[in-house]
């Protein structure tokens, strides 16, 4: 199986191409602006120095969010578009769910991961996964709350907040740093090496090694949505509702290049 996975959640962009349980392509990309311009020649690139075309893939994986709305929906509509077109298999998990298994990926004696995700308005996207296999599962739901709202939560489905790895952007804000340390954390005696993972784990490379286990659902592309988890700061200045209809699940109809 040759899978191609990718993030575009935030602006530290993740790309991955793995056969099996190799990783042939693994690329960080970090954007300033949108992936619009970059995100397509990246995917050549990698598939061309790993002398592979892209009617091979057998799978796309793609991270629905939550995250920067427009790296997810230029993520998302890219993912649907390579899936429906070569007729392979579609994957989307949320960001938080890729960053859980990178995470545990980095540290194999851990069985919880907490990513944490800036989601800015004094707010964090989390949540509280367990490895199962070869990905993860939630123990706390996604959620976007405030730091000192999400840190009970944790409390409550762990037996100690230093079982688990936590890691993203967002984790100073739920951990606190210094003499502002959550009190559970600190003051645990001789100083020790924690659990806590990079800020940017790698995602796609994680999420593309689970795609070749045949573990992870897959999505027709025409069902697939982003997952936001929040409305945006433009619909919250114009008082607009702009979440999609739901898509229909009948696509018995439509059929991609290669099913035809």
């Amino acid at each position: 199986m040759l899978s191609l996975a990718f993030d575009t959640s935030t602006k530290w962009g993740r790309f991955a191409l793995a056969e099996a349980d190799q990783v042939l392509e693994y690329r960080p990309l970090n954007v300033s602006g949108s992936y619009a311009d970059a995100l397509l020649p990246v995917i050549e690139d990698m598939l061309d120095r790993a002398g592979r075309r892209k009617e091979e893939l057998t799978g796309v994986g793609v991270t629905i969010g939550p995250g920067s709305f427009t790296g997810i929906r230029i993520g998302v509509a890219t993912a649907k578009g390579l899936a429906w077109g070569l007729g392979c298999d579609l994957v989307g998990v949320t960001s938080l769910a890729a960053m859980a298994a990178a995470m545990l990926d980095e540290h194999p004696g851990a069985e919880l991961a907490v990513p944490v995700l800036d989601a800015r308005r004094r707010e964090i996207f989390a949540a509280v996964f367990r490895r199962e296999g070869s990905w993860v599962r939630p123990v706390a739901e996604p959620a976007a709350l405030k730091p000192d709202q999400w840190w009970p939560r944790i409390l409550q489905v762990v037996d100690d907040p230093e079982q688990p790895v936590y890691g993203g952007d967002g984790a100073e804000l739920l951990l606190g740093q210094g003499a502002g340390l959550r009190p559970e954390l600190a003051n645990r005696g001789e100083p020790s090496l924690r659990r806590w993972s990079s800020a940017h784990p790698a995602t796609a490379r994680s999420l593309a090694l689970a795609m070749n286990t045949g573990g992870l659902p897959t999505a027709h592309p025409f069902t697939l949505v982003p997952e936001y988890m929040r409305v945006s700061d433009a619909e919250v200045k114009r008082k607009l509702d702009l979440t999609p209809d739901a898509p229909s699940d009948d696509v018995s109809s439509h059929r991609s290049e290669r099913s035809s």
